[in-house]
């Protein structure tokens, strides 16, 4: 089970995900393998990146761009969680 916070990001990320990659009627849900399914590609990584710094005001480390940590959006919503953790101990 997800926590609260990471199911907020995971709901967002999920609809910008649908919305920007999917046809109207197609949903995906967190465990969905997006890259596995080419849901996402090389390309869209980084829209999904640069959508990450916008809603989230976060910045993921380059070496965290890669496609294991884009699996499924319940993957990317764990590390999306752990660098805001990051952040607010700092």
């Amino acid at each position: 089970m997800l926590n609260e916070s990471v199911q907020s990001v995971s709901a967002k990320l999920c609809q910008f995900i649908t919305h920007s990659y999917l046809d109207d009627d197609e949903l995906i849900a967190p465990d969905t393998p997006i890259i596995e399914l080419n849901i996402l590609d090389s390309a869209s990584i980084f829209d999904v990146v640069e959508y990450i710094h916008r809603e989230f005001a976060l910045r993921l480390p380059v070496i965290d761009i890669h496609p294991d940590n884009f699996a499924s959006v319940e993957v990317l919503s764990k590390l999306v969680e752990h660098h805001r953790n990051k952040e607010n101990t700092l």
